[in-house]
């Protein structure tokens, strides 16, 4: 026997010395490495994480646009709440993206290459696009051209504005691949894609959409092409079907805690404004009223019953201009849970199995009416309003005939203002990224003096709460612009960060808008 085996490791030896190619060529697959999986096993948890990621970025964009307030002094959302954007409150959304998702496309690309996986190459374009614009307008700059590059750990950082003009580029490149043929063998888009089962033209109409918000962005620059915002609409989705909606499921079906939706993650002690009520409700300056009022039919579905006794009451918002700076505890009980619980109906985002709106066609109506109202034609602009209104509620399941019809409503082209219109997207981009980029680029309520106005301004009743950290935000005039550098920046790259902008030293730098924001 000992004999046989020391034959065995002359043999072995032999092979390692004279194979030393063929070894080259084969890996193990039980054992990590960025070669063997193929771009279809690839693209689960690229979805999977950019989702994390993005929808993380729209509850901290929720809570700083008073649509959501945190209860209990409840470390980094409370942070929020009162706009002391910490790194530590904002890191997760960037770490998602570099550290789990964006660092896994390269790979992909080069699988989709090799296989002439056409398909799975666009879709890996757009999600890089998408991924790198969406941290662009929150933290105003991030390493692109240095990101995972030869195993860069101090990567430079680029500003939004180029980060924007790349993106773009990328999105077109997606959409060139995504319209090809794919060769032969080459594994089909329905094996990895699950947000939209393989459809090819679905995720053309996203690159669209995704170039139309980023266009939008763009309305207090000398960039802003209204002409190719409304051409790129045509392209973009127009039904539900075509909207980017990320299906979650409920452990208690998938047996793992992880499929269940972010925003019932990340909403434990969380509680709606009164702000955000009284969008919905129509209790609001300027709101429209008649004498033909109906209750917005998405009421009950986004705004929480209190559940007492087998009676249910609807839930107060919280006012923050009258939250004292030691807020509320969570078991507070004039103010409903957004999770459903013995206590709470919860609300329509917040189940475990919700769906994670991540681009839909009531958005895209919403900015055709804002273009149109910003070009002068409201008969359009009206109706847009209405198409994005019947839209939202068209995807949360609610009969919307009779309030599109009532005098909640604006009915009047003459009576028609940039106001309802953003109030009302404010309403369908709930929990989204989108709404903080929007209170931003309108400047919340205030004027061309940057104090608050009701007459002028566009958010009605978005007040700076009288808690307001006034170490970041000392006058009347500053409002949260961005994200502040996240901690990996600041304790890792921090030559870097102050290279690319030395005013991140400065206290006021949340407050400082990011390119398209500057007026």
């Amino acid at each position: 026997m000992k004999s046989k085996i020391l034959l065995f490791i002359a043999i072995g030896g032999a092979l390692i010395t004279s194979c030393k190619d063929w070894m080259d060529v084969n890996d193990n697959p039980n054992n990590p490495n960025t070669s063997v999986p193929t771009a279809d096993l690839r693209l689960p948890p690229i979805l999977a994480q950019f989702v994390d990621g993005y929808e993380s970025a729209g509850t901290r964009g929720a809570i700083l646009s008073q649509q959501l307030v945190s209860a209990n002094n409840s470390a980094n959302n409370w942070n929020l709440t009162q706009w002391n954007i910490t790194s530590a409150s904002i890191n997760w959304p960037y770490q998602s993206w570099y550290v789990y998702c964006a660092v896994n496309i390269p790979d992909m690309l080069k699988a989709a290459e090799k296989a002439g996986a056409n398909h799975y190459y666009g879709v890996g374009k757009v999600m890089w696009a998408w991924g790198f614009a969406n941290l662009a307008d929150m933290y105003g700059m991030v390493p692109y051209d240095e990101a995972f590059v030869g195993g860069n750990m101090t990567p430079k950082y680029d500003q939004g504005e180029y980060i924007y003009e790349k993106a773009l580029k990328e999105l077109d490149l997606g959409i060139e691949y995504l319209q090809k043929s794919q060769n032969e063998g080459a594994p089909e888009l329905a094996k990895g894609d699950y947000l939209y089962g393989g459809d090819v033209q679905k995720w053309i109409k996203l690159a669209y959409g995704l170039k139309v918000r980023m266009l939008n962005h763009l309305s207090k620059t000398n960039k802003y092409d209204p002409t190719a915002i409304l051409a790129n609409i045509e392209k973009a989705p127009k039904t539900t079907a075509e909207s980017a909606i990320y299906q979650y499921q409920d452990e208690a079906v998938s047996g793992n805690a992880a499929t269940n939706s972010l925003q019932y993650a990340n909403n434990n002690t969380n509680r709606l404004s009164q702000l955000y009520l009284n969008y919905i409700l129509n209790n609001y300056t300027g709101a429209p009223k008649g004498n033909n009022n109906v209750e917005d039919p998405r009421a009950s579905l986004l705004i929480p019953n209190i559940i007492t006794n087998g009676a249910q009451s609807r839930t107060a918002g919280v006012d923050l201009s009258t939250l004292s700076a030691n807020g509320f505890p969570s078991s507070e009980p004039k103010y409903g849970a957004l999770r459903s619980s013995a206590t709470s109906t919860g609300t329509w985002y917040t189940t475990k199995s919700a769906k994670g709106l991540l681009l839909t066609n009531a958005e895209m109506f919403f900015v055709k009416s804002e273009v149109y109202f910003r070009q002068g034609n409201k008969v359009q602009a009206l109706q847009a309003y209405k198409d994005g209104i019947k839209a939202h509620c068209d995807l949360l399941g609610v009969n919307s005939v009779a309030f599109l019809a009532s005098s909640s409503v604006v009915q009047d082209v003459n009576v028609l203002t940039l106001s309802h219109i953003m109030i009302q997207k404010y309403i369908a981009l709930s929990y989204s990224p989108e709404m903080f980029n929007d209170v931003r680029r309108l400047d919340y309520c205030t004027d061309a003096s940057g104090a608050y106005n009701e007459t002028q301004g566009i958010y009605k009743g978005f007040i700076r709460p009288g808690f307001a950290y006034t170490v970041a935000f000392p006058t009347q005039d500053l409002w949260p612009r961005r994200f502040n550098v996240p901690t990996y920046g600041i304790q890792y790259n921090y030559a870097q960060v102050i290279a690319a902008d030395p005013d991140v030293q400065n206290v006021t730098y949340t407050a400082k808008p990011v390119f398209w924001d500057k007026k």
